[in-house]
């Protein structure tokens, strides 16, 4: 085989490849066997939150997306308990996960739209913006969401991408072999009624480590824990300087958009953790699409108060039972000044 025929077939090869590839990502798939893909992970909640938008009949006024600092910081239900009593009540879920990375979160609340109309999203964030994607967004996320981001070589597009046509796969055989897939086409429910859905009071087990809201932890405990921040790469930082402002700006923005485009106010809220900073870094970006609550407007008091956290970077029951009040009442204020 001369050197141009060996071309010709590895090329070749390639386009077939694509093209395969290409058939794969336009398999139909059952959105709510998508969204149990997480099951026996960590990001569990993200099959409840899918089942709360489309199998529970009470509507949703006020929905809370972040991180484990929101998941474990704020309560749906005491933030639901105190908004009744100031004269707004309303009806609250907490769509928070464990791990950093905005585009679940969007992709969260494009699902949120398809069957409610929330009136105020709560959005938590960090004193520092995290350039990179959730490690869940590959596999609840629509392959179109996946294979077209809305900002060239964002950081996990490469595994995101390279992941799709095994889950596509999946799910294709799912529709139709369900049990066989480990995944269900029916709602079950009497086991989303058993489901878990507020992590700020009492102790559960995650990954093998139990945590206990109620713990009380010294605060030089406290800051030995504290993990050293995740810094971007060479890599990272000129793909930040050419290409795109990292995954937590490019979906702020697209969660702002759909937010405008359902009359939805946005309250961005900055989670204490021990010791940390009292103020955010992008205070100014996030001010263009919303109301911006920093921690020193709502949580300077319980920074240096290890009685009020369980971790370095989480609240403890104590301390989300404070936290929550505060969020409840510039939720309170959004909601009666959009009240008729």
């Amino acid at each position: 085989m001369t050197v141009t025929k060996a071309i010709g077939a590895i090329c070749g090869s390639f386009i077939v490849a694509a093209a395969l590839n290409v058939l794969i990502y336009l398999l139909p798939d059952d959105p709510y066997q998508r969204w149990q893909l997480v099951d026996g992970t960590m990001f569990e909640p993200l099959r409840w939150s899918y089942e709360r938008m489309h199998f529970d009949d009470r509507p949703i006024d006020v929905a809370i997306v972040g991180p484990s600092k929101t998941l474990l910081g704020l309560s749906a239900q005491r933030i639901e308990e105190q908004l009744s009593a100031v004269g707004a009540p309303a009806h609250v879920a907490n769509f928070s996960v464990p791990a950093a990375g905005r585009n679940v979160q969007w992709a969260l609340l494009e699902e949120l739209y398809r069957a409610k109309s929330p009136k105020v999203i709560v959005v938590g964030v960090d004193d520092t913006p995290h350039h990179w994607g959730h490690p869940a967004f590959r596999y609840v996320a629509p392959a179109a969401a996946i294979a077209f981001p809305p900002a060239p070589l964002l950081h996990n597009y490469a595994y995101d991408l390279a992941h799709l046509p095994a889950r596509q796969l999946r799910l294709f055989g799912a529709r139709f072999f369900p049990r066989l897939f480990g995944l269900r086409r029916e709602f079950d429910a009497k086991a989303y009624a058993k489901t878990r859905s507020d992590f700020t009071s009492g102790s559960w087990v995650a990954e093998g480590k139990t945590v206990d809201m109620d713990a009380m932890v010294s605060a030089e405990t406290l800051l030995q824990r504290r993990l050293p921040p995740e810094l971007p790469t060479r890599a990272d930082r000129i793909l930040l300087q050419c290409c795109n402002d990292g995954d937590d700006h490019v979906y702020i923005r697209k969660i702002a958009e759909i937010a405008a485009v359902h009359g939805t106010k946005l309250i961005f809220v900055h989670v204490p953790v021990f010791q940390g900073a009292e103020e955010l870094v992008d205070r100014d970006f996030l001010s263009r699409y919303g109301v911006v609550l920093e921690a020193r407007d709502i949580g300077k008091d319980l920074l240096p108060d290890p009685a009020q956290f369980q971790s370095p970077g989480h609240l403890n029951h104590a301390g989300s039972v404070k936290f929550s009040d505060r969020v409840a009442s510039a939720i309170a204020s959004s909601i009666m000044s959009t009240t008729p």
